[in-house]
């Protein structure tokens, strides 16, 4: 991993962030995907492209604030404002950010009259593209790290010992001894091994996953018959699903709203189920669409 890539040799010099790079580099993949989709679909360049300028920048916006409504801990701030809007160094979640593009594409496409369902479509699997960009900056970023794996798992990765992951590792190791022997036990690793133990990759999973999504909705946009903005809950159904289930395998975020022996779900499986319900309710419109002009 790499936080700081390089450094430009402007002024004091200004550091570029792996995390913040990839971020871009998913934002103008997703835009211009759109742009050639959009194309095909009927869509001017120019609405395409006012659309992704206004739904990155409040993506980013609303990605934020949710991380820092929900996620945020106050002593992890070290600079007042400017820490609450250091989307470079991460702390964006996602299903935030794609709440406030959504509303706020639908609210400028209905002012321009243009079709909200096949705009969303253009996006679909552009979106899925950037995130999966995203993803790689996590891994750059040292965030969204995934569980110690067991000993027999050969795609396990490590972290400078200095990065959060790692350094919960040496302090369990050094202040819960017995802890740490008990977890080397549970996952198959010798009772001396010290820390750093290789972690699951889930950032790469995760990237991969999203990459594949974006293939699927292209194969199914050209395979099954669909009404405008179908697409866009096909994503909405992949993603919630792909995401509820590689948070088992993550472990930056504590479980949350367990009651009586149920110990809860992270906030990322929480936000996959309100999302997947959100698109099974257009899913249930589109069908309902469908079914009447075809009477």
């Amino acid at each position: 991993m790499h936080r700081i890539l390089f450094v430009l040799p402007i002024g004091s010099g200004i550091p570029v962030f792996g995390y913040g790079l990839f971020l871009m580099l998913g934002f103008v993949a997703g835009l211009v995907i759109a742009c050639v989709r959009g194309k095909r679909l009927g869509l001017t360049r120019d609405s395409v492209f006012d659309v992704g300028l206004l739904s990155i920048f409040l993506g980013v916006v609303g990605a934020r604030l949710c991380y820092l409504l929900i996620d945020y801990s106050p002593e992890e701030g070290r600079g007042g404002f400017w820490e609450w809007i250091a989307v470079w160094r991460g702390g964006l979640t996602f299903q935030g950010g794609l709440a406030l593009a959504i509303l706020s594409a639908w609210a400028y496409l209905k002012i321009r009259g243009i079709s909200v369902g096949g705009m969303m479509d253009a996006y679909a699997p552009g979106i899925a593209v950037g995130v999966g960009f995203g993803r790689i900056g996590c891994l750059m970023n040292g965030c969204c790290w995934g569980k110690p794996a067991p000993a027999s798992f050969p795609l396990g990765i490590t972290f400078p010992e200095n990065i959060e992951p790692m350094a919960f590792q040496f302090g369990l190791a050094s202040q819960l001894p017995d802890h740490w022997a008990q977890m080397l036990f549970s996952l198959g690793h010798p009772p001396d091994t010290h820390p750093p133990i290789p972690l699951y990759p889930t950032q790469i999973i995760s990237a991969i996953g999203l990459f594949l999504i974006a293939l699927a909705l292209v194969v199914l946009e050209r395979r099954v018959p669909r009404r405008d903005g179908q697409v866009i809950v096909w994503f909405v159904f992949l993603y919630s699903v792909g995401r509820f289930f590689i948070e088992f395998w993550r472990d930056d975020t504590p479980l949350r709203y367990g009651f009586g022996g149920f110990p809860g779900l992270r906030l990322g499986q929480w936000l996959a189920v309100g999302m997947f319900l959100v698109g099974a309710v257009f899913q249930y419109l589109l069908t309902r669409s469908q079914e009447k002009e075809s009477r």
